[in-house]
């Protein structure tokens, strides 16, 4: 297929599980619907011959699942990308490591693919001793490699996306003019090899367009968003349903492309991707709350309870939105509490009838979920859930102990989180 002049789309590129082979056909026919997507890349760090054993060929069933996965991309009208990931052990200045490279390219164009990128992200940033006696820098030494690769790829009409060690402005130290590594890829890198990068932070809340305007001075090249906005393998008590955001209009008109990086659980992933798309085709205005209530009504169908409302589909999305941020309601949820716990009960009037209320539609919307047909949707988030849940129900009780005015009230252990609406909840009850 044609490679399309702005890539957006998905790539799995997260650690732990990845997705089954059904989830990643799902995700495919989602992406076929929604226009604006065009991408998916294979990346998953748990795959042994992505990344820890790179060197060595797929073996025969894995290479006919990878098979499968390009034609059903192909069949898709989507372009499928291979990433490996050789950076953690490979030498750079050894012939017979490039020789193992080339090979394992071979093998994935053998079987329809032409779209590759090469990653060096989370890996060593010095040379070994032999590799010093080659080169001057680390960044000198990946591009050579990754410029062998291009112009051995580039014969069979393939392109090449690079992802380099430094891929984000904290690990640049926000200096990124500056920055010896990121200086020295821009000048000896191909120019036809796109570059990844994850904005100001790994996770970026926001990234603003001068700060990818400064890139581009830099790296000499519109760079890709490897977005990790709703990604949460780097904390398995977090899960994102929020909307794309914090990235302006104008941000698609310095960059060559958008891939998320989302939630390592599947169904999680259907709102975080589908107003992705509806950011990739906005034009004049940009409204990621209504994207969000939008995309949340298209979610119900996949849950196989048409009892659940949209409205309590906007409850679960609200109260796990987004890194460091909730939704309207999870806002409301979290300051009932905190207000109850700080002040007297004869204070606490309409926050107490907003915690009841709330409360009330949680527990409903858990009996709900407890019906439904997709069991994988339930079982991705149903820990989660029920852990806000107890903290619900640990709410109540103190509640009903405070207007007894009776006795001691004994707490429960509790496991203390960094972020979200249960970190906030229980922030508020350790300080009371």
């Amino acid at each position: 297929m044609l490679k399309p002049e702005f890539i957006c789309g998905t790539l799995e590129g997260f650690y732990g599980r990845p997705w089954r082979i059904d989830q990643r056909h799902q995700l495919f026919q989602w992406m076929e619907e929604w226009d604006g997507m065009n991408t998916y890349m294979y990346a998953p760090k748990d795959d042994l011959y992505h990344r820890s054993k790179w060197r060595e060929l797929y073996p025969e069933t894995e290479l006919s699942d990878l098979e499968n996965l390009t034609q059903a991309c192909h069949q898709k009208n989507l372009g499928f990308i291979y990433a490996i990931s050789p950076g953690l052990d490979i030498t750079y200045s050894s012939e017979s490591d490039w020789d193992t490279l080339k090979h394992k390219a071979n093998q994935i164009q053998e079987i329809g693919c032409t779209q590759f990128a090469i990653l060096f992200d989370d890996i060593p940033s010095e040379l070994t001793p032999n590799d010093q006696k080659e080169f001057s820098s680390i960044a000198k030494a990946q591009a050579q490699v990754a410029n062998k690769l291009y112009e051995y790829l580039v014969n069979a009409d393939c392109s090449l996306i690079f992802c380099p060690t430094v891929y984000c402005g904290n690990m640049a130290d926000y200096d990124i003019s500056n920055n010896l590594y990121l200086n020295e890829l821009g000048n000896s890198l191909n120019e036809e090899i796109g570059i990844f990068w994850t904005g100001p932070e790994v996770v970026s809340i926001e990234i603003p367009v001068d700060s990818i305007q400064e890139l581009i001075q830099v790296i000499k090249r519109k760079p890709i968003i490897w977005d990790n906005l709703h990604a949460n393998d780097y904390d398995n008590q977090q899960i994102f349903f929020g909307p794309y955001s914090g990235r302006a209009l104008e941000l698609k008109k310095e960059v060559s492309g958008i891939l998320s990086n989302p939630n390592c659980q599947f169904w999680a992933n259907y709102n975080p991707l589908r107003t992705l798309a509806m950011y990739s085709i906005a034009s004049e205005s940009w409204n990621q709350r209504q994207a969000f209530m939008d995309s949340s009504k298209e979610w119900l169908q996949f849950f196989g309870n048409d009892k659940i409302t949209h409205e309590e589909a906007q409850f679960l999305g609200d109260c796990f939105y987004l890194p460091r941020q909730m939704g309207e309601i999870g806002e409301q949820l979290v300051e009932s509490v905190r207000f109850i716990m700080k002040n007297n009960p004869f204070e606490w009037n309409s926050h107490l009838k907003t915690f009841q209320t709330l409360d009330a539609n949680l527990n409903s919307l858990c009996m709900k979920l407890m019906a439904v047909t997709n069991r994988d949707l339930l079982y991705d988030f149903y820990l989660t859930l029920w852990e806000l849940r107890e903290e619900m129900e640990y709410v109540s009780k103190w509640i009903e102990w405070k207007q007894s005015g009776k006795g001691n009230f004994q707490s429960s252990e509790i496991i203390p989180r960094r972020q979200g609406i249960l970190y906030e909840i229980q922030k508020v009850i350790h300080s009371t």
